[in-house]
C-alpha cells in the first residue's frame, strides 16, 4: 500500500463580503385629501371614538339637572356624565400614544400621526369645555 501524504490543516479562506441591495421602500399610497382622507387616516376605531364623544356631548344635561333613574332620561342624566371623563381619558391616552408613534414615523406616516394627535386633542378639549359647567355645578353644590 502506498503511503498516504500527511494532511496539513490550513485556515479556511474568508468568503468575500457580499453587500445586499437595500430593499425598496413600500410605495406610499396616495390618500384623498379632505374629510375622506382624514377618516381613512384615523381608522375605524378612532372615528368611532370621535363619534361617541360627539354623542356624549350632545346628550349632556343642563347643569343642576336631577338624575332620572329609568327610561331614556337615564341616558342623559346618568350614562353621559359617566362616559364623559372616560372618553376624555381615552382621547388623551390615544393622543399620547400617537405622539410616541410620531417619534419613529417617517413620511406619510408622520403626517398621519400628527393629524391623529391633533384630532384627539381638539376633540378632548371640546369635550372638556362642553362638560366643564356641568361638573363645576355638580362639585360646587356640596
Amino acid at each position: 500500500m502506498p503511503a498516504r501524504k500527511k494532511e496539513t490543516f490550513t485556515t479556511r479562506k474568508k468568503k468575500p463580503v457580499v453587500r445586499r441591495k437595500p430593499k425598496p421602500r413600500a410605495v406610499e399610497h396616495h390618500r384623498p385629501g379632505g374629510l375622506t382622507g382624514l377618516i381613512q387616516d384615523l381608522g375605524f376605531l378612532r372615528v368611532s371614538l370621535v363619534v361617541m364623544t360627539v354623542l356624549v356631548m350632545v346628550g349632556a344635561p343642563k347643569p343642576g339637572t336631577a338624575p332620572i333613574l329609568e327610561g331614556w332620561g337615564m341616558w342623559t342624566t346618568l350614562l353621559t356624565p359617566t362616559l364623559a371623563p372616560i372618553l376624555f381619558m381615552v382621547l388623551m391616552l390615544d393622543a399620547l400614544m400617537g405622539r410616541v408613534m410620531l417619534g419613529s414615523a417617517q413620511g406619510h406616516e408622520r403626517a398621519r400621526y400628527r393629524r391623529i394627535v391633533a384630532v384627539n386633542l381638539v376633540t378632548g378639549i371640546a369635550l372638556l369645555l362642553w362638560w366643564l359647567p356641568y361638573f363645576m355645578t355638580l362639585f360646587s353644590a356640596r
